[in-house]
């Protein structure tokens, strides 16, 4: 089959591989679309730890079943799904609590497993969900991280909220932050064509960066560099939260006294659970998530992907998503 493999930072290639074999309770996707992930390019430049080359990325995605292995239960032969790609122990404590993304033998597709950057993918069949449209239907991964940054933040009615980075995943949570009741929600970009987006996600306000802003209840980063994540502390109000979801940069300083005197919340926000999942998919489903101007989407056949990846890793990236198809 053919993949586009991350072969060395910097470097696509259009490469053939086996199907994949399916091990109980999986099934074999045709894969339809599949979106590109600001973590992915971070991998693609060689600055992500957890991305080793060579390998078939791609944990954003649809694809119709093809094939279903023996002993699983759920859709059928045909159906056009998308998939947790989040693949847990299932027994440890975090995963018997809901939490299986904070399970210690977690592991991904894309990462840990071969990617939907492929003509074909493998997942657990438990993990798929019916989708109405292919190309919506990939990005459900993305909101379901955004439902989870907002849901970290803790967000209450009449809060002002400030998103730094105006890629899908912090547009998405412009978006959820204005339906949980955000009284004012800011998107920072310096990207003028990310910024023009935010508005039709939810954005009262854009800015180019968030120097000057204050007292602000909720700062979701969405970079993830250690300058964004320091500038966002500086501008939270006290008993303010900052949630990280941003993973470009792993090192930062932090002012740790002005911390602990203004009795601010740091959270991490890896990925989601279960039912934050399942309750974006019902979102994607109702046609509610996306705004009608797609201006800030573009949709490519796999053989650009190199292209598409090299473009998404500049500064100037005209387009907060990226979605191939196969």
């Amino acid at each position: 089959m053919k993949t586009l493999t991350w072969t060395a930072p910097h470097e696509m290639s259009i490469l053939d591989a086996k199907r994949p074999t399916l091990p109980p309770g999986w099934a074999l996707l045709r894969v339809q679309a599949a979106g590109i992930c600001g973590s992915e390019i971070s991998g693609y430049l060689g600055q992500n730890e957890l991305r080793v080359p060579p390998l078939v990325m791609g944990h954003e995605f649809t694809g119709v079943i093809e094939e279903v292995h023996q002993g699983a239960v759920g859709l059928t032969q045909g159906d056009l799904v998308t998939a947790n790609p989040l693949v847990s122990c299932g027994t440890c404590r975090h995963c018997r609590a809901g939490d299986r993304q904070r399970c210690p033998e977690r592991q991904i597709i894309g990462i840990n497993f071969p990617g939907a950057y492929a003509e074909y993918v493998a997942v657990p069949l438990a993990q798929c969900y019916a989708v109405d449209d292919a190309i919506s239907g990939a990005m459900i991964e993305p909101l379901a991280c955004a439902l989870r940054a907002v849901n970290q933040a803790g967000v209450q009615f009449g809060d002002q909220a400030v998103v730094v980075g105006a890629g899908i995943i912090g547009l998405m949570a412009a978006k959820i932050l204005s339906l949980a009741g955000a009284s004012r929600v800011i998107v920072a970009d310096p990207n003028v064509s990310r910024r023009d987006a935010a508005e039709p996600f939810g954005a009262t306000e854009t800015v180019s960066s968030i120097e000057g802003l204050n007292d602000i209840d909720v700062v979701i980063d969405a970079v993830g560099l250690d300058q964004t994540r320091r500038a966002g502390l500086q501008i939270l109000a006290r008993g303010g939260r900052s949630v990280w979801i941003g993973l470009h940069q792993n090192d930062t300083t932090l002012p740790g006294n002005a911390l602990v005197r203004d009795e601010v919340m740091i959270h991490g926000s890896f990925c989601y659970r279960d039912e934050e999942f399942s309750r974006a998919v019902a979102l994607m489903n109702s046609g509610k998530a996306l705004p009608e101007d797609r201006d800030w989407l573009d949709v490519r056949p796999l053989e650009q992907g190199n292209a598409a990846f090299a473009e998404q890793a500049s500064p100037s990236a005209p387009f907060a998503k990226i979605i191939l198809t196969v």
